[in-house]
């Protein structure tokens, strides 16, 4: 009976702590849609790939290509050598949050081989051009004329080669996007779709660590909304555990509730408020019964730093960090936890019965 009372009061821990979390990430999904952090994380990782932290014409030229200015509306606002910096996460952007990696590669090598005029071209009725004209000698047409050979690599409709990509990757030079390109290159030999290959591993690859950088200020910023709101519900860990310990019919309740939301198959989906509203009726130690206090402790004759402020402090930050695990980890945990009661709870209702030969003889 005693392992199964830790157990149920775990099962009450893990349901209020999924609760909380579900309410975390809605508020973080909404702050998410408004200003669109994934966009700002992804244009920062592209710049990282080109060696232009601090903004470059590449970037510019990249998010103004067809294939990916196709993928979000409007222009490329961003100054051409801005850096981003912590403010501009708390600005909205038109940036795509997702580029396909082979839009990423048929547009880099696009920019490559033909990479756009940054001068106005000049008209030919331009007086500087017939000035020119007119001063070059008039020579006689040649009755075979002889085709030009190119003297600017194809573009990426007609057919591509190894050799016409190494030339363009030359043109950029000793830049860290060149170095890089180059040694894709080497790794690809001959073999045009070997190199798309390459760069759309290099491209997933910087892609991992954007989805690190998100996760990571993720954690931080429902860790900030988790707090706020155990405050705002005074949701202390210590006086939870404490009355689900002692209060057998509050815990079965409970453990019957969570039981029932741990077979939902999206608990995305589910009623928070109404969960919220029942477990307010079941009694729990949420929220502010007596209102808050604001009047200073020194004034207070019946305060007490322990009991309250330090004990609270504590509780609130314990809910605090285990709201920060997140949604999907306390739903995973607390079928684990069912799937355990559940073998234990039938050992305790109906004990094995020792065999008949063991019993005296009357």
């Amino acid at each position: 009976m005693f392992g199964s009372s830790i157990l149920e009061v775990a099962i009450g821990m893990i349901f209020v702590y999924l609760l909380l979390s579900l309410i975390c990430s809605a508020a973080n999904e909404i702050i998410e849609a408004k200003l669109k952090n994934r966009a700002t994380d992804l244009e920062r990782g592209i710049r990282e790939l080109f060696n232009q932290e601090g903004g470059g014409h590449m970037v510019a030229d990249f998010y103004k290509h067809p294939l990916i200015h196709g993928l979000f509306t409007g222009e490329y606002g961003r100054e051409v050598h801005k850096k981003i910096t912590a403010l501009d996460y708390f600005k909205s952007t038109n940036l795509p949050a997702y580029i396909p990696a082979g839009n990423f590669t048929a547009a880099l090598i696009d920019l490559v081989l033909n990479p756009p005029v940054t001068k106005a071209i000049e008209r030919e009725d331009s007086p500087a051009k017939l000035a020119a004209k007119a001063a070059q000698p008039q020579l006689p047409p040649a009755k075979a004329p002889i085709a030009a050979a190119p003297t600017s690599p194809p573009t990426v409709a007609n057919a591509v080669t190894m050799a016409d990509i190494q030339m363009a990757i030359d043109l950029l030079g000793d830049t860290e996007v060149g170095r890089a390109l180059r040694a894709l290159a080497e790794q690809a030999g001959d073999n045009v779709e070997k190199m798309r290959t390459e760069m759309e591993a290099w491209f997933n690859s910087a892609m991992d660590r954007v989805s690190g950088w998100y996760k990571r200020r993720t954690k931080w910023i429902i860790l900030g909304l988790g707090l706020v709101l155990t405050i705002f519900l005074n949701v202390n860990s210590i006086t939870l555990i404490t009355t689900l310990s002692q209060n057998t019919t509050l815990r079965n309740v409970i453990v019957a509730q969570a039981e029932a939301f741990s077979k939902s198959p999206d608990p995305q989906v589910a009623d928070f408020e109404k969960n919220k509203a029942e477990l307010d009726k079941l009694g729990l130690p949420i929220g502010w019964p007596n209102g808050i206090d604001l009047m200073r402790p020194w004034e207070n004759k019946n305060f007490q730093w322990w009991k309250n402020f330090l004990a609270p402090l504590i509780g609130w930050l314990l809910t605090a960090a285990a709201i920060s695990m997140g949604a999907p980890f306390w739903f995973d945990l607390l079928n684990k936890v069912m799937v355990v009661r559940s073998t234990v709870k039938p050992h305790e209702k109906s004990p094995e019965e020792s065999s008949e030969d063991r019993q005296k003889k009357k």
